[in-house]
């Protein structure tokens, strides 16, 4: 799966990058790949799975799958 983190997001990344591949043996909960590497799910305000907009609490990933998360944007 290949997982793209905006904003500050990548923060909660190996190495603090943006974009990471994650092996997955078999069809995951997103919410689950998330927490496995410790991104807090509160912090993702948009989550796009293969170009589609999808609520990450009942996401299923593959592993051929594109992932994108953004937070919420402040402005002033």
């Amino acid at each position: 799966m290949k997982l793209y983190a905006g904003g500050h997001l990548d923060f909660y990344l190996p190495n603090r990058r943006s974009r990471v591949e994650i092996e997955l043996k078999a069809p995951t909960r997103l919410s689950e790949v998330l927490a496995g590497l410790g991104l807090p799910l509160a912090e993702v305000h948009l989550t796009v799975v293969n170009g589609q907009m999808v609520d990450l609490q009942a996401a299923i990933v593959f592993g051929q799958d594109e992932v994108k998360l953004y937070p919420a944007v402040n402005g002033g």
